[in-house]
C-alpha cells in the first residue's frame, strides 16, 4: 500500500477521550503520559491505524549522559529539548508490515515544529524505552534509534528511585545531525530558542572575557571592616540588571533578589556561613555601593574595555542569527532608527572611521539651584558603541571637558564629529597635533567670521550629492555640497587647519505635501583631496545625529532614563555609563533594537550571564 495514504498529526481536542480509551485497551502501560505531552494519531485511507504519546525525557541516564557529556547544570536546563516517546500502539485491526516504521518516521519530521507549536521550544533528540520480554524495538532500529545500553532496574516514583528489578533497552534519536553538539555546549545555541524568538546569539562564539577582571581593577571607596559584598560582584549584577532593562536602582535590586544560586556561583558571590548558600547583596547594599564609586573612574574603565572590543574587530554582525526572518520586524520602541539617524543607504560610502560628541542632560537628576547632570559622550558612527563619557556638573560647560574626555581615545585617523558648539580653535589643534585626528565641526553663531566666510564660499554653488527620505512623519530632501577653502582665506580666518566648507540644504514636507521651512547648515573640516569626498563628509554629518538616535533616544525610551530621580553621588553617571555598556554589548552581538535585546536577555539569566562572559 502507498504511504501516501497515511497521514499523521496531533490529536483533536475532542478526540481525547477516544485516544485514551483506545491505549488503555491496546497498550499495556495504558494512557498515562507526563510532562510536555503530544498526542499523535496516524490515519491510513482516514482511518486510525496507531497512536504515539511523546512526554517529557528521563530525569537521569548514565548511557545518555556519558554520550551527550552535558553537566548537571547543563542537564537541567536542557533536558526539555529531549522527548520521550511514552507510548507508540499500531492498533490490532489495521497493522500490516513496515506500518511502524512508516508512522514513525512521518512523525519524527513534524515532531521538533508541534513542540514548537506547543509548548514553545523545540525539540533535538528523541528517546524511549523498550521492555525486552515483550518486543525487540524494530520499528525504532528501521527509524535509526540507537541503542545504547540497558537500564539498572531502578524507577523513579514519588521523587525517589525504586528498584523495580525490570530492566529495558535504551533508544535515542537525533532530530538535527548537530543535536549532541547543542546539548553540550557551554551557552544555549540559537537553534534552542526556536522560530518564535524574533533574534537569537550565539554566545558560544562570542570572545566577551575580561569585563569583570577590568570592573575589579575600580577601587572600592567603602571602608574594609564589615565589607560582605565585594564590589565586582555588585558591578557584575547591575550590568546584568541593566542588560535585562532595569532602569533604576531599585530594579537592579529586583535582579538580584531572583538570581537562582547557580547564577550567583558563576558571577562569585560569597556564601553565607548561617544559611550555607551563595547569596546576592540587597538593594540597600548596591545602592550604597553604586553612589560612593568614582564614577569617571568606572566610565573610563568601561568604555576602554567597550573600544578594545571595537579595535579587536569583535562588533561582527554575523553573530547574531535572525531565526525567523518572517517575524524580523523593527519594533518603533525608541530604539532608534536603522541607520542610526543617518538615514538613506550610506553603507557602501567609504569613510574613515569616526566618532560623534554631544552632551545630554539627565532631566530627572536635579542637584538644586535649577542645576542638573550633563553627561559629555563619544558614540562611534559604525558601531554605534559609546567609547567615552564625562560629566560635565561643576565645570563650566563642554568646550571644558572635550579634550579631557577625549584623551584616553585612539583617535589617530579617525573623524570626529562635533556641533556648533565645539568649533574652537583649541579643540581643532587638539585634534590635528597631539591626537594626530580629524574633525568635521558644525558652524554658527559663535564662530561669526567663519560662518560668514562658508555661506559666502557657496554663491552660485549647486548641491552635488543629495538623499530624499521618507520617515517620522515628513519627507525629507538633502543636498549636499563641498568647497575646498582657499589658502589666502585659510590664512585670514585663523582656523586651525581648516581645509573644507560643506553646505546641507534641507527640504521637508508632511506626508500630505503641505511645505515646512528650509534649512541651511555649514560646516568646516580639515579634510582635504580625496578623503573630503561629498558622498565621505555627508556620511559623518548625517550619521553625528546618530548619537542622538542610538544612543540618547535609546536611554530615555527603552531605560526611561530622564525619569530616573537618582542625584546623590555619582550614582546618577553610574548609572547612564550601565545603559551605555548593556546598549554596546547589545550592539556588539548584533541588536539592531536595544528594548528587544532587553526583552531576548531577561527571558533567560543565562543568556545575560553569557554576555557579559561568565
Amino acid at each position: 500500500m502507498s504511504s501516501r495514504s497515511l497521514v499523521v498529526r496531533p490529536i483533536l481536542a475532542e478526540e481525547r477521550v477516544r485516544f485514551d480509551e483506545a491505549l488503555e485497551a491496546e497498550h499495556w502501560l495504558g494512557a498515562g503520559l507526563v510532562g510536555e505531552v503530544m498526542r499523535y494519531v496516524a490515519l491510513e485511507d482516514g482511518e486510525w491505524c496507531a497512536l504515539l504519546g511523546f512526554g517529557s525525557a528521563a530525569l537521569c541516564v548514565r548511557s545518555r549522559e556519558e554520550l551527550i557529556g552535558w553537566s548537571d547544570s547543563q542537564r537541567h536546563r536542557r533536558l526539555r529539548y529531549v522527548t520521550n516517546n511514552q507510548r507508540f500502539c499500531v492498533l490490532g485491526q489495521r497493522r500490516r508490515p513496515n506500518l511502524a516504521s512508516e508512522v514513525l518516521a512521518l512523525t519524527l519530521r513534524r515532531l521538533s515544529s508541534d513542540f514548537e507549536v506547543r509548548w514553545r521550544h523545540p525539540v533535538v533528540m528523541v528517546e524511549t524505552f523498550t521492555d525486552p520480554s515483550r518486543h525487540v524495538g524494530t520499528c525504532y532500529k528501521a527509524s535509526n534509534f540507537s541503542q545504547l545500553g540497558t537500564t539498572s532496574g531502578y524507577g523513579r516514583r514519588a521523587g525517589r528511585f525504586v528498584h523495580h528489578g525490570g530492566k529495558k533497552a535504551y533508544w535515542l534519536r537525533s532530530l538535527r545531525r548537530d543535536a549532541l553538539g547543542l546539548l553540550g555546549l557551554e551557552f544555549d545555541h540559537p537553534a534552542l530558542y526556536g522560530r518564535r524568538c524574533m533574534r537569537a546569539v550565539d554566545l558560544n562564539q562570542l570572545d566577551l572575557t575580561g569585563l569583570l577582571d577590568a570592573l575589579g581593577r575600580l577601587p572600592d571607596p567603602r571602608k574594609r571592616r564589615g565589607i560582605r559584598h565585594r564590589l565586582p560582584q555588585i558591578l557584575a549584577i547591575a550590568v546584568l540588571a541593566t542588560l535585562r532593562g532595569a532602569t533604576s536602582l531599585f530594579a537592579i535590586g529586583e535582579v538580584a533578589t531572583e538570581l537562582p544560586e547557580e547564577a550567583l556561583a558563576r558571577l562569585g558571590c560569597r556564601v553565607s556561613p548561617s544559611l550555607e548558600r551563595r547569596v546576592a547583596p540587597e538593594e540597600s547594599t548596591i545602592r550604597r555601593a553604586l553612589k560612593a564609586i568614582d564614577a569617571d573612574h568606572l566610565d573610563r574603565i568601561v568604555n576602554a574595555w567597550v573600544a578594545e572590543q571595537v579595535a579587536a574587530g569583535r562588533m561582527e554582525r554575523e553573530q547574531a542569527v535572525d531565526v525567523d526572518f518572517s517575524v524580523m520586524v523593527e519594533e518603533d520602541d525608541g530604539s532608534g532608527d536603522d541607520d542610526g539617524g543617518r538615514g538613506g543607504d550610506w553603507s557602501r560610502v567609504e569613510h574613515l572611521p569616526a566618532i560623534a560628541v554631544d552632551g545630554k542632560t539627565l532631566r530627572g537628576a536635579r542637584l538644586g539651584k535649577g542645576r542638573q547632570v550633563h553627561l559629555l559622550s563619544a558614540l562611534t558612527l559604525d558601531e554605534a558603541v559609546t567609547v567615552a563619557q564625562a560629566n560635565v556638573e561643576g565645570k563650566t560647560n563642554e568646550i571644558t571637558v572635550f579634550a579631557p574626555m577625549l584623551e584616553q581615545l585612539q583617535l589617530e585617523g579617525v573623524v570626529v564629529t562635533a556641533d556648533a558648539l565645539h568649533a574652537q580653535r583649541e579643540h581643532a589643534k587638539f585634534l590635528v597635533e597631539e591626537k594626530g585626528a580629524h574633525y568635521v565641526f558644525g558652524l554658527k553663531g559663535n564662530q561669526p567670521t567663519l560662518a560668514a566666510a562658508a555661506a559666502q564660499a557657496f554663491e552660485g554653488v549647486g548641491g552635488s550629492f543629495e538623499t530624499h527620505e521618507k520617515g517620522h512623519g515628513r519627507i525629507e530632501h538633502r543636498y549636499y555640497s563641498v568647497v575646498a577653502i582657499p589658502e589666502e582665506l585659510r590664512r585670514s580666518l585663523d582656523f586651525p587647519y581648516a581645509a573644507t566648507f560643506v553646505r546641507v540644504y534641507r527640504e521637508r514636507c508632511r506626508l500630505d505635501n503641505a511645505p515646512l521651512s528650509p534649512e541651511t547648515s555649514y560646516y568646516v573640516s580639515d579634510l582635504s583631496g580625496e578623503l573630503a569626498r561629498v558622498e565621505a563628509l555627508g556620511f559623518y554629518i548625517r550619521g553625528h545625529w546618530g548619537i542622538e538616535n542610538r544612543s540618547h533616544n535609546v536611554r530615555d525610551r527603552t531605560f526611561d532614563e530622564d525619569r530616573c530621580q537618582v542625584r546623590v553621588g555619582g550614582a546618577p553617571q553610574v548609572l547612564a555609563t550601565l545603559r551605555n555598556l548593556a546598549i554596546s554589548i547589545l550592539r556588539l552581538v548584533g541588536f539592531k533594537n536595544i528594548a528587544a535585546g532587553t526583552r531576548w536577555v531577561a527571558w533567560d539569566h543565562n543568556r545575560g550571564l553569557g554576555l557579559i562572559g561568565v
